[in-house]
C-alpha cells in the first residue's frame, strides 16, 4: 500500500494503492467513499477513469478540481447495464443495435439526457456520454456502489492517459483516496465516442471500435468534421475535442520521411536539446540503434510495438509517451505509425504532438 499525505478543501487525504483481488476491505472502502461523495480511481479496459456519483454535482465537481480540468469538457458516465432509458431520453433504433453488438466495451453514446444527470456532470449540455465498460472491477464498483459513475481519464489534465495503478499514482498522489490497482488497461485508448442525437450515427472521437465497426451496424454513420481539428473553440460536444491532451513535459513532433532524412534532422536537433527521444515501430529499431552508436550523445529509443499489431500499438501509446518523461527527454521524435489520421492511435498521437507534423 502506497500512502502520501495531501491537503485538499481543508482535509487531510492520503492516497491508498488497493489490490482488487486481495484486498477485499480497502475495496469496500471505495465503495463507501463513493457513497460518501469522494473520488476513487478504477481500472477500465480502455485507460485509468477517476471516479464520482454521476448524480451527484458536488462529488463531480471535485473531478475537475483534482484534474485541472475546464469544466465546460463533458464527462462520461459510466453504467453497469444496458437500462438506459434511467439517464436518457429520445433513444433510437440505432442505438439500441449499437448496445446490443458493442456494450459492454469501448464505445460511448451520446444521447439527450434525464433530469437525473445534473449539468455538471454534462459541462452544461443537454446531452449525457453514456458507456458501459467491459472491465470486472469498473462494473462491480458501479454495481455495488449503486449508481453510475463518471469517470474522465485518471490523469492530470493535458499528460498521457493512464493504462496502469503506478501512472495514476505519478499524477494523483495525494489528491484521491484511493486508486484501485487493476493491472495495465487492456486497450489503453479511450473509447470511440459517437452522438446519436436523432439517431444520427456521428463518431465524435476515433477509438478501438472502428468507423466500419460501426458502420456495419449504422451504415449512414459519419466521421466528425472536425474530429482532428488542432482546437476547436466552440463548447465541446464531447471529451477530447478542445484542450491539449497527452503531451509529454518535452517538445515532440511527428516525422514522415525516410531514415536519412531522420537522422539529419536528429543530429540538427542535438544542437539545440540535450536529450532526444524517439518513438519507432519494431521493424525499424536496428537503425535507429545503429544510428545512436554515431552519436556524441545517443538518443533515447523507445519501441511502440509492431506496424501489423493494431492493439499492441494502442495499449502502449500512452505508457511510451510517460517513458519519455522518465528519461528526461526534453525532445521527442516519433514516426509516422500509419498513414490513416483518422484512426484511434493518430488522432492521439497528433494531439501528443500538438500537431506539429512534418514531412521531409
Amino acid at each position: 500500500m502506497a500512502i502520501n499525505l495531501y491537503i485538499y478543501i481543508g482535509v487531510c487525504m492520503e492516497t491508498n494503492i488497493i489490490d482488487f483481488y486481495n484486498d477485499k476491505n480497502g475495496y469496500n472502502s471505495c465503495i463507501e467513499a463513493l457513497k460518501y461523495g469522494e473520488i476513487v480511481v478504477f481500472p477500465t479496459e480502455t485507460v485509468y477513469g477517476i471516479g464520482a456519483n454521476a448524480i451527484d454535482k458536488n462529488a463531480v465537481l471535485k473531478i475537475f478540481d483534482i484534474k485541472c480540468r475546464e469544466k465546460d469538457n463533458p464527462l462520461i458516465v459510466h453504467i453497469a447495464d444496458k437500462e438506459i432509458s434511467k439517464y436518457a431520453k429520445n433513444i433510437g433504433e440505432g442505438t439500441y443495435k449499437l448496445i446490443e453488438k458493442f456494450w459492454p466495451g469501448p464505445l460511448t453514446i451520446i444521447l439527450e439526457k434525464m433530469e437525473i444527470i445534473p449539468y455538471e456532470t454534462t459541462a452544461g449540455l443537454e446531452t449525457v456520454a453514456l458507456r458501459m465498460p467491459n472491465h470486472q472491477i469498473a462494473l462491480d464498483l458501479i454495481k455495488e456502489s449503486g449508481f453510475p459513475i463518471a469517470a474522465p481519464s485518471a490523469n492530470i489534465s493535458g499528460r498521457p492517459s493512464a493504462t496502469s495503478a503506478k501512472r495514476c499514482f505519478d499524477d494523483l498522489n495525494g489528491k484521491v483516496n484511493f486508486i484501485i490497482d487493476g493491472s495495465q488497461s487492456y486497450i489503453g485508448l479511450e473509447s470511440t465516442v459517437i452522438s446519436m442525437v436523432n439517431d444520427e450515427g456521428v463518431i465524435l472521437r476515433p477509438g478501438h471500435i472502428t468507423i466500419n465497426d460501426i458502420k456495419s451496424v449504422i451504415p449512414n454513420a459519419k466521421l466528425y468534421g472536425r474530429i482532428n481539428d488542432k482546437f476547436v473553440k466552440d463548447k465541446p460536444i464531447s471529451p477530447g475535442l478542445k484542450y491539449k491532451h497527452y503531451a509529454p513535459k518535452g517538445d515532440m513532433i511527428i516525422l514522415k520521411s525516410d531514415f536519412k532524412n531522420i537522422a539529419l534532422y536528429i543530429k540538427d536537433k542535438q544542437c539545440f536539446y540535450k536529450n532526444i527521444g524517439v518513438l519507432c515501430l519494431r521493424e525499424n529499431y536496428k537503425f535507429y540503434y545503429d544510428f545512436s552508436k554515431t552519436l556524441k550523445n545517443e538518443i533515447k529509443i523507445i519501441v511502440i510495438g509492431s506496424r501489423d499489431n493494431y492493439l499492441e500499438l494502442s495499449r502502449n501509446l500512452f505508457e511510451s509517451i510517460r517513458k519519455f518523461d522518465d528519461l528526461g527527454c526534453d525532445f521527442i521524435v516519433s514516426e509516422c505509425l500509419c498513414d490513416d489520421f483518422s484512426n484511434a492511435i493518430m488522432n492521439r498521437l497528433l494531439k501528443a504532438a500538438a500537431h506539429n507534423l512534418i514531412t521531409l
